[in-house]
């Protein structure tokens, strides 16, 4: 009897348990944990969640791989990320303990659009969980600014280790122009809310015959509970057969607080000259903060020329040869004041203070001048006529006065000119 009790239950555990197989397989011949993976993805990232089919699972004794092949999150007609597959990594102790710890994250053709559209819901995904390493092949990145020409990275490659070297290049669009970029770092970690990068350099650079490039180094770069740090960063821009040298110094912000801080930065123009300047106290929202600044330029037209602004023709064509000027500056409540001393425009001293705003874009100058030759940028006036300054454009966006002490246009001299607008931008 004992013998036979035994049997039965024998017989019935293992009934059971080919049942609970059938079961198993017919759930996943129904492609159940496909829709179960993306019944839990879809409320965790508030977000439409697909899946091509249903993810394949690997384990050995230290990892668990799982792999989502056709992975599409946001909305069907225009998902904001795609990928033919993505597989991630995962620590196996951590996980028996209930953590998740992402040894490597792997995708294959990824394809992000920005910015995403807002969920519809609520996110429940928490604080993100890193991972350690990540691997991209043949990404696409897409950004479309509101009212703007798209900038796409294609052909994206990315190798980024938890410690080494780290690697990204692809290749950008905008508009016409396309070219090669490329970042390459060692240190780590690379990736995470602590980061600790060094000898990082940034490179972008047009197809031949558009001849623009920039190079950014930075030497060391720090990330700890939200404050970024970049002891020195030193950049060079080439565009238009005109290049700068950029160097920074001290540069820290924290990013929680949206604050900025430049110990000093310089840049150098070559025979166009160079400015410069200090940051303190920089913050976003509400924007404010507190500078310095110099510069000593030349050859004001061809500079523009060279950065591709449009300048208008002036009357005299050694106009506008000297710029330099030094002075403070604040930023507060969305109000900005500069105080210049010490400025020379041609031949000509001047100083005063310049106030305004940036909604709506309004300027008030109160400006003093030792001397003017008007006759540099205006044409002279009409002989036997007043003097007469040329209209401003009914929305004048400009108040405020410049005084002159001297000064000259065509055959007419003065003294103790006083300049005046009272026009402004109409709401």
């Amino acid at each position: 009897m004992k013998i036979t009790g035994w049997r039965s239950i024998g017989l019935f555990t293992l009934a059971v348990a080919l049942v609970g197989i059938l079961a198993v397989g017919i759930w996943w011949q129904q492609d159940g944990p496909r829709h179960l993976l993306e019944s839990i993805l879809s409320s965790r990232l508030a977000q439409p969640v697909r899946l091509a089919h249903n993810p394949q699972l690997s384990a050995t004794t230290r990892a668990l791989q799982i792999s989502l092949p056709g992975l599409r999150v946001g909305p069907a007609a225009r998902p904001c990320f795609a990928a033919s597959r993505l597989t991630l990594t995962l620590a196996a102790r951590p996980l028996l303990a209930g953590r998740i710890q992402i040894r490597e994250l792997s995708m294959e053709r990824p394809q992000l659009r920005l910015p995403c559209p807002s969920p519809g819901g609520s996110s429940s995904s928490g604080a993100p969980i890193w991972p350690a390493s990540v691997r991209i092949d043949d990404g696409t990145i897409l950004w479309q600014p509101a009212g703007q020409s798209p900038i796409t990275i294609s052909r994206l490659q990315a190798r980024i280790p938890a410690a080494g070297q780290a690697m990204i290049q692809g290749h950008w669009q905008w508009q016409k122009k396309t070219g090669m970029v490329e970042l390459n770092a060692s240190g780590g970690p690379f990736l995470g809310s602590t980061l600790h990068w060094q000898d990082l350099r940034i490179s972008a650079d047009s197809k031949p015959g558009q001849a623009a490039h920039a190079r950014i180094a930075i030497a060391q770069l720090d990330l700890a509970r939200g404050r970024l740090s970049l002891p020195q960063l030193v950049a060079s821009l080439h565009w238009h057969g005109q290049t700068a040298q950029v160097r920074a110094t001290a540069v820290a912000a924290n990013l929680r607080a949206g604050s900025l801080q430049i110990g000093d930065w310089q840049m150098d123009m070559g025979r166009y000259g160079q400015m410069g300047g200090q940051l303190e106290k920089g913050q976003q929202s509400p924007l404010q903060g507190s500078m310095t600044f110099h510069a000593d330029l030349h050859d004001l037209p061809q500079l523009a020329h060279n950065w591709g602004f449009h300048f208008p023709t002036l009357r005299d064509p050694n106009a506008l040869q000297t710029l330099s000027f030094q002075g403070q500056g604040q930023v507060r409540d969305g109000r900005f004041l500069l105080s210049v001393n010490n400025a020379i425009l041609d031949q000509s001293h001047w100083s005063g203070q310049m106030t305004g705003q940036w909604q709506p874009w309004q300027i008030h100058l109160n400006l003093q001048l030792d001397q003017l030759n008007l006759g540099h940028y205006l044409p002279p006036p009409a002989p036997g006529k007043a003097m007469t300054l040329p209209p401003l454009p009914q929305q004048w966006p400009i108040t405020g006065q410049i005084r002159i002490d001297q000064l000259r246009w065509g055959q007419i001299r003065a003294t103790g000119v006083l300049i005046r607008s009272t026009s402004s931008t109409k709401s």
